[in-house]
Parts: structure tokens; sequence; C-alpha cells
């Protein structure tokens, strides 16, 4: 399959475009950015977005922008300089993400999701719509978080002397949670929807509230027919195309 690139969109000298790639109508991909084959840019999105020093130096050089194999970048998608994404990205509409980012494979961004850069984020990571993430966030593989949590990480604001939070392996974060600067979430813990965590969260533990306090143990909850359902990996049923799983 050849490249659709539209006709209205632009791309500047010193991009390297693989096989099969797909540029909707209006985007803008700037130097030194790299599309892997398969590849899908969506209506008006911009790739390589130029940091603030652009705009002060007519010779500024770009920093080298990845984007892997089988990636999809939804319409009005901002991506900047400096930022390396792994294979089978999928993001939704209207997603920022900031400069010196490293994203693992097969992860999803929802719509309206804020990535504010100089993040770690690993393998097979879902972020729903309307999630910020703070600077020096750093998110292992397998985590899930869902809409309108933020991560922050100024402890005292407006100070800049930033701290990122640290989410573990398998670690879930409800709807509408607020994780302060520092704080560290074990592996396979579970944040409660509109929690306020301003301590580390222990693994496999629960926690809810303002401020967010432990209410008991993953392994303790059950469904209404009385079934075990975490570690969530090890008794999730629907396929996710995680490596463990089967295809149907």
């Amino acid at each position: 399959m050849k490249n659709r690139i539209a006709d209205d969109a632009t791309v500047m000298d010193h991009v390297t475009v693989g096989q099969s790639v797909t540029i909707g109508k209006g985007a803008l991909i700037y130097p030194n950015v790299t599309l892997q084959d398969n590849v899908v840019i969506g209506a008006y999105c911009i790739i390589g977005e130029p940091v603030q020093a652009y705009y002060a130096n007519d010779r500024h050089e770009f920093a080298a922008t990845l984007l892997g194999k089988g990636s999809i970048v939804r319409s009005h998608s901002v991506i900047y300089e400096g930022v390396t994404i792994g294979e089978g990205l999928q993001t939704g509409h209207h997603v920022t993400i900031r400069e010196g980012t490293t994203i693992g494979h097969h992860c999803s961004v929802g719509s309206l999701s804020d990535l504010q850069g100089h993040l770690r984020i690993g393998d097979h990571v879902r972020l729903h719509s309307n999630v910020h993430i703070g600077q020096f966030t750093e998110i292992d593989d397998y985590v899930w978080i869902y809409p309108y949590v933020v991560t922050t990480n100024d402890p005292y604001p407006p100070m800049g002397k930033l701290v990122g939070a640290h989410v573990c392996r398998f670690a879930q974060i409800a709807t509408g949670a607020i994780i302060l600067p520092g704080r560290t979430i074990g592996e396979n813990a579970l944040v409660g929807a509109g929690a306020v965590v301003t301590r580390d969260v222990a693994p496999e533990t629960v926690v809810a509230g303002v401020p967010a306090k432990t209410t008991g143990a993953i392994r303790d909850i059950r469904d209404a027919e009385g079934n075990a359902l975490y570690p969530w990996p090890e008794h999730l049923k629907t396929y996710r195309g995680y490596p463990w799983q089967e295809k149907e």
C-alpha cells in the first residue's frame, strides 16, 4: 500500500516516512520526525511541535521525534519534538504529548488528555480521556488511569522544584483521583474515585477518600457473585491484547 498524504498536509524537510503511512488533511510534520510503517496521522495534527527555544532561535535544531509502527494519532492532536513512542500507540482527539516523553509499545491516550512532558511511560498503559499527567511522572507497564485523573509535581507551587509521581505495574487509578507530587502507587494497587493521594500507596492495597486512606486489600474484593477480581491480570477474561492472553 502506498503512502497517502493529503494535498494540504505539510511535511517539512528531513522527515522520514515509512511505508503505508497516512497523513490527513491539514496535518503539519516538523523536521527530524520519523513515522514508521503503517502510521496514521489524523486531520490537523502537529507532529514535532517545537519547544519554546524555537521562537528565540532561527537556527533551532529539532530534537528527534519517533512514532512507532502502526501508531494512530487522531485529529487535532499535538506531539512535541523530542518524543519517542513505541509501536501501536492509539490516541483520541485533541491529545497533547509534550517534549522529553518516552512511551512504550501498545499504549492508548484518550481524547483531551494532556501529557506534560519529561515522562516515562511503559508498555500497554491505558490513559482514558481528560487525563492530566504532570512532568516527571513515571508510569510502569500495564497501568490503567481513568478519566479526569491528575498527577501533580510541584510540592511548593510556584517554586518549580518539580518531582513526579511513580505509578507501578498493574496499578489502577480511578476517575477523578489526584496524586500529589512524589507519591508512589504500588504494584497492583487500586486508588478509588475522587481520592487525593498524599502518601505512598502500598502494593495490592485499596485507598479511598480525601485524604486517601487504606480501606482494604485488593484480594478481598469480590463481585456480586462472590468471585475474586484482583489482581486483575489473573482474572481478566476479555481479550485486551496483553501478551499473556490468547486471541479469541
